[in-house]
């Protein structure tokens, strides 16, 4: 089982050629986590919400949870997600979306 956090550290080092179909999913999911909604040109679906900035919290898990599960089954359909968690930054009040993966399906099986 394979465990993302969307706190941008998958990010910090981008690969462009994945040695592998898993660590290109992977890395795809990171990169939805850490995209707002409206900032890709031509491609404004993608991505999280940023209407969400500044609402409270258990509003804001609820509501991501299903974007998280719409935006992994349409733009990175290799994944099986197993389920979502968050974790809080107090520091920043920030909602860190933690996504576990059941499974990766490659080109391979």
């Amino acid at each position: 089982m394979d465990v993302i956090k969307g706190d941008g550290s998958l990010l910090t080092e981008i690969d462009l050629a994945p040695a592998n179909d898993h660590q290109a999913v992977i890395q795809n999911i990171a990169v939805i986590l850490d995209t707002v909604q409206g900032s890709c040109p031509m491609f404004r679906d993608f991505g999280l919400p940023g209407s969400l900035y500044g609402r409270p919290q258990p509003v804001v898990e609820n509501i991501l949870v299903g974007y998280l599960y719409d935006q992994i089954e349409e733009f990175e359909p290799r994944a099986q997600v197993a389920d979502i968690t968050f974790e809080h930054d107090a520091a920043t009040g920030r909602t860190i979306p933690i996504i576990y993966l059941e499974e990766v399906e490659t080109d391979n099986e």
